[in-house]
């Protein structure tokens, strides 16, 4: 054991620290330094253990605690003596495992109060087992009242009470990984900050923006509610609530075990595998291998799902959802033609993006269609293991506000047969009317049959999608020996308004007023069939 007055640089093996710890001696008084270096992970911990509180509080402000770890992976903890002498003597398992003899590099002879744990198994065990023991007990006290909320239909007390158990969870949380609890009461910034201690708290809240959580939000919102005695309507998501709550407290069983088996078995470190992105499915496709190499690539994608491979002839499809930030729609038809150039000319892809607090703040249009995506099944590519799902809603409440899409999409096919049906044979303006009408077709239809409205998809990845919603509509690209097959590349020409006189085959306006013809009544039969009463 190192006790001379000058610190043991050689186990820091790190200049930025070693610098860092000089200036701190100098400034304050410090009574042992412990440091755990890892074996298993790339990250370390280093126990500072100083007189006063107050030169606590003023550390923590400093650059150089946050830049040890973003910079050199190496946690920095700071305890005033009272707090780490308290912590030993209730049996934390924190202080237990990282302030072992066996981890001190410094010790100050001037001061008497060291740390010193010397204590067998059984009596630690005994002080342990009392401190999981609170933990639970406090955790049930909260939890039976949220059910109570529950039962009584307390919607606004339901959060508020649900808040209290996430809160106390985070508390615990922090305890085991970084040995103390925040000072802050904001939860977002509690999670946050768990991340480079315990990732996996990702699984369990989706971001709805930098460093804000969707879930953490609603508490928010039931405050505001209850200050202003309205109604809250976002009880779906009581149970996704739960879902969260319940990881939390695996995670805190996890760690009060993983710590307990490592205390007993004294190792230098405690392993956590290394964060790698992995393919999950093996799917033994060689097309979906060279999909994956490129849409990799693609700035900030984070999983990949394969949800659907349909074969028309010669000519196979592959449906994919990326979930990823900032893919612009520019950027995936790019992305899309890309990869029919590299795969060849037979097969297709429908590339539909976005990231995942759009879909979480869409869900209640679009749960059903995400729902049957977003599964283990398709899953084919994550960029890390602690993503999480959406916090769906249960119940999900279906919300289609299909009227003034059908009326829309009615509207520009009667406008396109009015507009045929002149004698004049005045052709003007025909193809774009077509476009706008099979444009909006499509939409409503995959909106109706999918629980989805695609945003600005090429005009081929939209009659896919009605493919995939329905396969045997099929046969309308099939109508005149492909007419709409070779007509749909021509349509993404007549979304823009080019001025030119138009010309067109009395031919080719018969077979576009064909097809608008049964597509309208496709639409209409879909309409009844499901049920829907359009006004």
């Amino acid at each position: 054991m190192k006790t001379s007055n000058q610190l043991s640089f050689s186990k820091l093996e790190n200049e930025f620290l070693e610098d860092a710890i000089k200036q701190l001696n100098q400034d304050y008084i410090i009574i042992q330094i412990f440091y755990n270096k890892s074996v298993h992970s790339q990250d370390s911990h280093l126990i500072i253990h100083l007189q006063h509180k107050n030169d606590i509080d003023k550390l923590k402000q400093k650059h150089w605690i946050k830049k040890a770890h973003s910079e050199h992976k190496v946690h920095i903890h700071l305890f005033y003596n009272t707090q780490l002498q308290h912590k030993f003597d209730s049996g934390h398992p924190f202080v237990e495992f990282y302030c072992k003899p066996c981890a001190l590099i410094y010790q100050n002879e001037h001061y008497g109060n060291h740390l010193l744990i010397d204590r067998n198994w059984k009596k630690f065990n005994k002080k342990f087992e009392n401190y999981k023991e609170r933990f639970y007990h406090n955790h049930n006290i909260l939890l039976s009242q949220t059910r109570e909320f529950i039962n009584d239909g307390s919607f606004v007390s339901v959060f508020l009470s649900y808040e209290k158990v996430i809160r106390y969870d985070l508390e615990y949380l922090e305890n085991l990984y970084k040995g103390s609890s925040s000072d802050t009461k904001n939860l977002h910034e509690r999670i946050y900050h768990l991340i480079p201690y315990a990732p996996e708290i990702q699984k369990y809240f989706i971001k709805q923006n930098g460093k804000e959580y969707y879930l953490i939000s609603l508490f928010d919102k039931a405050k505001m509610s209850a200050r202003e005695d309205e109604l809250m309507y976002d009880n779906e998501f009581f149970e996704a609530i739960g879902i969260a709550e319940e990881g939390l407290f695996s995670m805190i069983e996890l760690r009060l075990d993983q710590l307990k088996k490592q205390i007993k078995k004294s190792p230098r470190d405690i392993a956590i595998p290394n964060e790698i992105p992995y393919v999950l499915a093996d799917h033994n496709d060689k097309v979906i291998d060279k999909v994956l190499r490129i849409i990799i690539k693609l700035e900030n994608t984070e999983e990949v799902y394969l949800f659907h491979k349909a074969t028309y002839g010669n000519n196979i499809i592959y449906y994919l959802l990326i979930i990823a930030r900032n893919v612009s729609n520019e950027k995936l038809k790019e992305t899309q033609y890309y990869l029919k150039s590299k795969a060849g000319k037979q097969y297709d892809f429908v590339l539909i993006s976005h990231d995942r607090n759009w879909i979480q703040q869409h869900l209640f249009k679009y749960q059903n269609f995400f729902a049957n995506i977003i599964q283990g099944k398709n899953r084919i590519y994550a960029s890390s293991h602690y993503h999480p799902e959406p916090h769906w809603e249960f119940p999900h409440h279906l919300h289609q506000d299909l009227d003034s899409y059908y009326k829309s999409a009615k509207g520009n096919g009667l406008q396109f047969l009015t507009m045929v049906r002149n004698e004049n044979e005045n052709h003007q303006g025909i193809p774009f009317i077509f476009a706008l009408f099979l444009l909006s077709f499509c939409r409503t239809y995959i909106f109706l049959k999918l629980c989805y409205m695609p945003n600005y998809l090429s005009f081929q990845s939209l009659w896919q999608l009605c493919l995939y919603a329905n396969p045997d509509m099929i046969r309308y690209q099939h109508l005149y020996d492909g007419f709409l097959q070779k007509l749909i590349p021509t349509l993404e020409y007549h979304k823009i308004l080019r001025h030119k006189f138009t010309d067109l085959d009395k031919e080719v306006i018969n077979q576009m007023k064909v097809l608008v013809e049964k597509l309208m009544n496709e639409l209409d039969e879909l309409v009844k069939e499901e049920g829907f009463i359009v006004k």
